[in-house]
């Protein structure tokens, strides 16, 4: 559960309203032994060894209530791991205002890909180039809106996402329309994109316009289990992303311990992903990790386990 540090802190916001801001600090630490090997190009490296402080991070989140119904929430991350460089990054950082009319966000984050919601297994793999492939992500900046709930347990949304980072702006841009579905333990997301701003050569190497990602999860009470597929994303035959994708994933809980398996496959590109977790406590618990990635630009296997600490 995350710690409040400040539950009530009252700000003026004028002469004589007041707004109540709630400051959260969530986060993880953790530390593992690992090990992966990787294919690319003919080159195979191979990694072994401790890995100290591995996957940690401290989030810091603001939540202030307008009155009136609205609701700002704010949030940035201080990640210190290397792979973060052990600084604030603006792809953990996001603003959002909230109401009844729905909520409005601008966030820096990593492009989506909707299908991967099938792998509802918690991994803590160390390298996540294996999702990649199947699916690539990159940094960028998103504004998105999301409507109230339509009817009981519907949102739709649409949002447009820019590869690229702060001040400039990207030629080419994202516009998903999206719609989430949740009744009691079902949930099914889906996610209609289309790609404007395209260069000749980038149509030329096959990219495609519009792209469909669906995903559909559902608690079965001794398991929870997840599907997914995305719709190609390339007419270029010679690219793997010329296929479509299928993703799935299966968690199953027994008390302390919990079982898991994720995978993806598109066209010849498959990974899969599993583990064990075993809890200490609510907060502390024990992981082992395995999986396999074979038919992509990288290939390899890789192995993780270590003591992880969620606050």
């Amino acid at each position: 559960m995350k710690k409040t540090l400040v539950a009530l802190a009252v700000i003026a916001v004028s002469g004589t309203a007041f707004a109540q801001s709630t400051v959260t600090l969530s986060g993880t630490f953790g530390s593992a032994y690992q090990s992966y090997d990787s294919t690319a190009a003919g080159v195979v490296t191979t990694n072994k060894g401790l890995a100290p402080v591995t996957d940690a991070s401290i989030k810091a989140t603001v939540v202030e209530d307008l009155g009136g119904g609205l609701k700002v929430t704010a949030a940035g991350q201080f990640a210190m791991n290397a792979s973060r460089g052990g600084n604030l990054t603006k792809e953990d950082s996001s603003v959002a205002l909230a109401g009844g009319f729905g909520t409005i966000a601008f966030t820096s984050t990593r492009s989506s890909d909707t299908a991967i919601a099938a792998n509802v297994f918690a991994s803590w793999t160390p390298i996540t180039a294996f999702y990649a492939t199947v699916s690539s992500r990159s940094a960028g900046d998103l504004f998105s809106y999301t409507s109230p709930a339509i009817i009981p347990g519907l949102n739709v949304g649409i949002s447009q996402f820019e590869a690229t980072e702060g001040v400039t702006t990207s030629a080419v841009k994202v516009t998903t329309l999206s719609a989430s579905y949740v009744n009691g333990p079902l949930r099914i997301l889906a996610a209609q994109k289309s790609t404007s701003g395209l260069t000749a050569a980038q149509i030329a190497a096959g990219s495609k316009d519009s792209n469909t990602e669906l995903a559909a999860i559902y608690n079965l009470g001794f398991a929870t289990v997840g599907l997914g597929f995305d719709g190609s994303t390339t007419s270029d035959a010679t690219s793997h992303l010329s296929k479509n994708m299928t993703s799935y994933g299966i968690s199953i809980p027994m008390g302390a311990i919990t079982i898991g398996v994720n995978g993806a496959k598109r066209g010849k590109s498959d990974f899969y992903d599993a583990g064990i977790n075993y809890d200490l406590s609510k907060r502390t618990s024990v992981r082992l990790n395995m999986g396999k990635m074979t038919g992509g630009t990288n290939n390899g296997n890789q192995t993780r386990v270590g003591i992880f600490h969620t606050f």
